[in-house]
């Protein structure tokens, strides 16, 4: 029977070259997923704090000009801010992934975030943006934006508030 061999433990300078390649792996890979969440990102503000969920819901009931095709998947537009603008703000979001049988937005605030939301602007799919004018600096509005399809359904953008009282 011949005796086994000894195996030989790996070079230091082996070792330490592995781990660096492995480091700059790293490096590389955070540096690509960086650039590509970059891209993808607006140039708007984070969003302010938040206070209602982004679930989809079913509206009252469609008008006539509405088909009565079910729409199989809703979503609510993302990345909605207030920018500041002379007299107001521009509120501005992008649109849902979600675009079979989107027709448009709902614009809705609520003062000092009670009571019902009050529509204030219904604008078309293409359309991404609503300009709000400030009537004062006393109390605060709240804020949301719903993508509105065809078949009725809506889903609501996570709501926010701003200072002040805007319409």
């Amino acid at each position: 029977m011949t005796p086994a061999k000894p195996v030989a433990a790996p070079k230091s300078s082996t070792s330490k070259r592995v781990v660096w390649i492995v480091l700059l792996g790293i490096a590389v890979l955070a540096a690509i997923v960086w650039t590509n969440s970059s891209k993808s990102t607006d140039d708007a503000a984070p969003t302010p704090t938040t206070s209602e969920s982004a679930e989809p819901s079913a509206s009252a009931e469609p008008s006539a000009s509405e088909t009565a095709v079910a729409v199989t998947t809703v979503e609510a537009p993302t990345k909605f801010v207030a920018l500041n603008s002379e007299g107001g703000l521009k509120l501005r979001w992008i649109a849902p992934t979600a675009i079979d049988g989107l027709t448009g937005y709902n614009v809705e605030i609520r003062a000092n975030g009670a009571g019902e939301w009050t529509v204030i602007a219904t604008v078309p799919a293409d359309q991404l943006t609503q300009d709000v004018t400030k009537a004062s600096d006393s109390g605060w509005t709240q804020f949301r934006v719903s993508s509105v399809y065809s078949d009725g359904q809506t889903a609501s953008a996570t709501a926010f508030g701003i200072p002040g009282e805007f319409n």
